[in-house]
């Protein structure tokens, strides 16, 4: 065994012929080496039977939530684009609420046909709206001239939906 003066080693030795400003690590020895990679090894194994006990329950969760998911995501965006539309229509530029109008529709037909899906009726559909439209008028804290604060939040998502 090597004994290392800590005070030393924690200290960068600078001389005129030496290249290096840190000291040289010290060697581990065997027995050290050996116990790293057993635990190292250990440890993987524990992790990789967790995942493999799991990952089923995952996948399986996961794919049953994404309908619901894109229902949420599309309806999100239909109320986004119709929180947008209504800002430009308050502010004399109806002519620039048509694009946000016609992609509402768009979204409303899709998150209509997840609803479906899901077993949803027009009421549960209307509700969801309900909520969302709420939700985002807290958001900008119900001044349309705040519509900023949505945007920041949903347009680039959107309008990858839309797209």
């Amino acid at each position: 065994m090597i004994l290392v003066n800590t005070e030393r080693a924690r200290t960068p030795r600078h001389s005129a012929d030496s290249s290096r400003s840190f000291p040289m690590a010290v060697p581990m020895t065997m027995t050290m080496t050996m116990t790293m990679t057993m635990t190292m090894t250990m440890t993987m194994g524990i992790i990789g039977i967790l995942v493999s006990a799991l990952l089923p329950s995952t996948l399986a969760a996961s794919e049953a939530d994404v309908p619901a998911a894109q229902y949420s995501k599309h309806l999100t965006c239909a109320v986004y684009y119709r929180m947008v539309a209504g800002s430009f229509k308050r502010q004399g530029n109806g002519i620039l609420a048509a694009p946000a109008l016609n992609r509402m529709n768009l979204m409303i037909t899709r998150t209509k046909t997840l609803g479906e899906a899901l077993g949803n009726t027009e009421a549960d559909y209307l509700n969801d709206w309900s909520d969302t439209l709420g939700v985002m008028t807290d958001q900008m804290n119900r001044n349309y001239d705040n519509i900023r604060q949505l945007k920041t939040r949903h347009q680039k998502r959107c309008k990858a939906l839309s797209d």
